[in-house]
């Protein structure tokens, strides 16, 4: 979870250290996207349900990057309405990548793997990855 709010920070700066014309939607867009980003993590219910289960979360990738590819990945409680919670990742993740073209935003383009699992760590869902070096 926190390699995922690091991501969406340096993002953050990263949409803010460009200048364009019109700063001043390109900040309101900017904005929408936030929000949308802090109801996603809310329906996750990663920071209010204690995770006693690894076998009730999964994880799904989220955002976009301006050379492809998302941002990072999110677990999620398979006790919500996933559907509709997927549908809202998937919005977000449009969104970002419409605003990334639109702004002319650029990032750096290694590839985020995919977690392998989602494990309880001191009662919060944490992704698991896979040790490559062994």
């Amino acid at each position: 979870m926190k390699n995922i709010k690091f991501l969406f920070i340096a993002f953050s700066i990263l949409l803010f250290s460009c200048n364009n014309d019109d700063s001043s939607t390109k900040e309101t867009e900017n904005q929408n996207i936030t929000k949308m980003y802090d109801e996603i993590i809310s329906a996750s219910m990663a920071n209010t349900t204690p995770c006693t289960n690894p076998a009730e979360w999964s994880f799904a990738a989220i955002g976009s990057k301006a050379c492809g590819g998302s941002t990072g990945y999110i677990p999620y409680s398979l006790k919500i309405n996933v559907p509709e919670f997927l549908k809202k990742v998937e919005n977000y993740t449009n969104a970002q990548a419409t605003f990334n073209k639109k702004w002319g935003i650029m990032s750096t383009c290694e590839i985020i793997l995919p977690p392998t699992g989602v494990d309880c760590v001191n009662g919060k869902p944490t992704l698991v990855y896979s040790d490559l070096d062994n």
